[in-house]
């Protein structure tokens, strides 16, 4: 499974297919993973490019799994400001959805400073801590 969602990554070259069917079309592959689909995509996806790294940062929004949210928290520390940015967003995601259990973690992770100094994700993250603090 983890072959054919690393093709889709790497395939789609158009962006607006991508944010139109590409990240459902992932996210459903996702769903379908096992073990070893996991643990693979926890050992690979930090030697990917930035736009694959976050299109999988987008895809996993959706995901009540949280080997999910490891690979999203672990994402938080990308040097490209843009993989943060859906990292962070995906995370507020699967906040939203009731699946995060361990909010302390998340928190610790949004408070860590970030590769890039960007007023954007500073409150970004700041945003999500409050939601997250407060929920």
């Amino acid at each position: 499974m983890l072959k054919s969602y690393e093709f889709l990554l790497d395939s789609i070259s158009s962006e607006d297919y991508w944010s139109d069917v590409g990240i459902d079309t992932a996210a459903s592959k996702i769903s379908q993973f096992d073990n070893s689909s996991w643990n693979e995509l926890e050992s690979i996806f930090l030697a990917k490019s930035e736009v694959w790294r976050g299109r999988c940062a987008e895809s996993l929004g959706d995901s009540d799994d949280e080997r999910a949210l490891r690979v999203l928290l672990a994402l938080l520390k990308a040097e490209e400001e843009s993989v943060v940015i859906h990292a962070i967003e995906s995370i507020e995601s699967v906040f939203l959805a009731g699946y995060i259990l361990d909010r302390a973690q998340v928190i610790r992770a949004l408070d860590e400073e970030f590769e890039v100094e960007s007023r954007t994700l500073k409150l970004m993250a700041a945003t999500l801590v409050r939601k997250l603090s407060q929920a």
